[in-house]
C-alpha cells in the first residue's frame, strides 16, 4: 500500500498543470478502488487549511469530503508518528514539517512509500517517492 500527498488532489483539480492529468487519473483509480492507496489526517487537515487560507473554503470542504469518501480509514497521526517526523525533520531540516509527517507515516505503518510530485522525499531514507507521472 502507499500513502497519498495532498499534491495529488491538488493537481488534479486545479488549474492546468503538468502533473493535472496523471493526478486526475489517479484520483478517478482511487474513487473507483482500483488501487490501493491511503491518506493521513494530516492530508486533511492540509487540505481544509489550504483552501481555508485562500478563501475558498467551500472548494476544501467538498475536496475533503471527496478524498474522506475513497479514504475512510485514514491513518491517524498519533505519538508515535510525531516522534518519528521529529527524526525525519532532524535528518532533513530542508522538507516541510508536514511532510516529515507523511514521511513518518510511511515508516511507521511500513507503507510501499508515497505518491507525490514532491522530490524532497526522494532523499529520505525508507521512503520511496512514487511519481504521479509513472503510475
Amino acid at each position: 500500500m502507499k500513502l497519498v500527498d495532498t499534491s495529488v488532489f491538488i493537481y488534479a483539480i486545479g488549474r492546468p498543470h503538468d502533473y493535472k492529468m496523471s493526478c486526475l487519473r489517479l484520483m478517478q483509480q482511487f474513487e473507483s478502488g482500483e488501487y490501493e492507496a491511503n491518506v493521513d489526517t494530516e492530508l486533511l487537515q492540509e487540505i481544509l487549511y489550504r483552501f481555508w487560507n485562500r478563501e475558498q473554503l467551500d472548494r476544501g470542504i467538498a475536496l475533503f469530503n471527496r478524498v474522506l469518501s475513497a479514504f475512510p480509514d485514514p491513518f491517524s497521526i498519533t505519538t508515535e508518528e510525531i516522534v518519528v517526523a521529529r527524526s525525519v525533520l532532524g535528518n532533513h531540516p530542508e522538507i516541510a514539517p508536514r511532510d516529515a509527517i507523511h514521511a513518518a507515516v510511511v515508516l511507521v505503518h511500513g507503507l510501499e512509500g508515497i505518491i507525490s510530485t514532491d522530490g524532497d522525499f526522494n532523499d529520505i531514507s525508507g521512503v520511496t517517492r512514487f511519481d504521479p507521472k509513472d503510475l
